[in-house]
């Protein structure tokens, strides 16, 4: 009787032994194997050529949420964002839109027949703002179309102490002309794991005219 005791002492000691090894009865770790998040860099984007958002490099990402703005509504009212100034360039400049080249549904060099956002003077710059409270958390994924203005350019991004994340320019784009070409247009962005509270964009010299705002986390 005892040797049977023993042996079947033994027989739980190597059953459990094998559990143990197998990850079984709840004690492995069951993130093993799964694919680690996708780390995101701080990083300054651009300026580059942009005639839709195939363009964007946030373009095939996977993210919790995504907004794109294209004012093609004629306002701005994706969520959780607002501009510091401007307001969309058909109501008060219907005559002179520079939107990106494919909001009219075809790539054609002229940007006239879209909507896009205006602000005058755009050495002033437009800031624009997000929300936490609304996003649930701030964009680590932000960026900008630049489409129209005058002198040089700059982009600046922010983290969630309102520290600059660093500047892209000043840098020469424009064209001088004002209607509606788009080979000049260049997207302007940031990453920032910590996420972004917010960007400017600004030219030195005459109004700002940017669309295809774009963020997500």
């Amino acid at each position: 009787m005892r040797n049977v005791k023993c042996l079947q002492v033994l027989m739980m000691a190597v059953f459990v032994s094998l559990l143990s090894a197998c990850g079984g009865g709840g004690g492995g770790d069951a993130s093993a194997g799964a694919p680690a998040p996708q780390a995101v860099p701080t990083a300054l984007l651009g300026p580059t050529s942009y005639t839709s958002y195939a363009n964007s490099p946030f373009n095939g990402q996977v993210l919790s949420y995504f907004h794109l703005e294209d004012f093609e509504d004629h306002l701005l009212n994706t969520p959780g964002v607002t501009a510091s100034a401007g307001q969309v360039t058909s109501i008060i400049f219907p005559g002179y839109i520079d939107s990106v080249d494919a909001d009219d549904g075809v790539i054609d060099g002229s940007g006239s027949s879209g909507d896009s956002y205006f602000y005058s003077p755009g050495s002033a710059g437009i800031d624009f703002s997000f929300d936490v409270a609304i996003l649930g958390a701030l964009p680590s994924h932000v960026g900008i179309v630049w489409t129209d203005g005058n002198g040089t350019t700059s982009f600046e991004a922010f983290d969630a102490a309102n520290i600059s994340l660093g500047v892209v320019g000043p840098i020469a784009i424009a064209d001088g002309g004002n209607l509606g070409a788009t080979a000049e247009d260049r997207f302007f962005g940031a990453t920032h794991a910590g996420g972004i509270s917010r960007i400017v964009i600004r030219n030195s010299s005459g109004g700002i005219e940017v669309d295809h705002l774009q963020y997500g986390r």
